[in-house]
């Protein structure tokens, strides 16, 4: 009897979708980044040219300025920490474990845990332009007179 017949191999990556969620290699893990930092520069990118439409003209035609300000604050949330960090957190994770020799990231069941959360963080922060008190309204950089004289009494 053949004994190559009775042996299932179940070595080798994930095939379709599963191997894109479970995972460990760092160059998927590092395209994950890309992609969702290319993503996240499409709804930045969104929200800026709905701040340009405003600007085209003096005086208001689009929006109110509070919803002007809110889009200018999500924006810039989204710009840094959905586009800019996760796209240099993603080209780490390609390049430093080749750049050093390593075989893969340490830990890299927690490496894709930490891209996991970053999806439900963003939509998280997008959320907020449907809740209550709506989006932060204070600019992208949260300086304090802003931030402070305007933020709810619970932060």
């Amino acid at each position: 009897m053949n004994n190559t017949a009775a042996h299932d191999d179940h070595h080798g990556p994930e095939k379709g979708l599963l191997r894109w969620i479970k995972t460990t290699n760092h160059k998927d893990i590092g395209t994950l980044y890309l992609w969702f930092a290319f993503a996240m520069l499409i709804v930045g990118g969104a929200l800026a040219m709905g701040i340009r439409a405003e600007l085209l003209h003096p005086g208001l035609q689009l929006m109110d300025p509070h919803f002007f300000n809110q889009l200018t604050t999500m924006h810039g949330l989204i710009m840094v920490f959905g586009a800019i960090m996760p796209a240099m957190v993603g080209l780490g994770n390609w390049l430093i474990p080749m750049m050093v020799g390593a075989p893969d990231m340490a830990l890299p069941r927690l490496n894709n845990w930490s891209f996991w959360i970053l999806p439900f963080a963003a939509l998280i922060l997008v959320s907020t332009f449907f809740m209550e008190g709506g989006a932060p309204a204070f600019g992208w950089t949260f300086y304090a007179p802003l931030s402070t004289a305007f933020a709810p009494d619970s932060t």
